[in-house]
């Protein structure tokens, strides 16, 4: 494995758990806190990835769900070049991590009955199952 693919997917990870460990990110009380932000399932990254721009925390929640997503895809590319394995999500070259989440919250939306998984598998489970890989 490539030691410089591990150290960016490790730069993601550090860079996200400094940001949003401060603290509770707004006064309001559907604001999104510290203990929001350990996503114990599917559900909770939809709660984050659906806030608007009306909450006040929303800049906040963005920029997590989006990192999320980024730290899950560039774990994957790392271990995707590692001998044996192969890509997991072959999404269209451009694809912007606004558009795989998107994907991600009407997956869940249509699949209820995985929002009590954990989060990293569904978002594959519904990356894959939009953008799937030739075998």
């Amino acid at each position: 494995m490539n030691c410089w693919r591990w150290m960016g997917v490790v730069s993601v990870v550090l860079l996200g758990a400094g940001w949003v460990a401060p603290g509770k990110l707004s006064a309001d009380t559907t604001a999104v806190t510290v203990k929001d932000l350990r996503l114990t399932s599917a559900g909770d990254l939809v709660n984050i990835c659906t806030h608007t721009p009306e909450q006040a925390d929303y800049t906040a929640a963005l920029s997590f769900c989006y990192g999320f997503f980024e730290g899950g895809i560039r774990y994957a590319e790392a271990i995707s070049g590692a001998t044996n394995q192969r890509d997991l999500v072959c999404a269209p070259p451009g694809t912007t991590r606004g558009q795989a989440v998107a994907v991600y919250v009407d997956y869940m939306k249509a699949n209820p009955q995985h929002l009590g998984e954990g989060p990293i598998d569904a978002v594959y489970r519904a990356l894959i199952g939009k953008w799937p890989c030739p075998k």
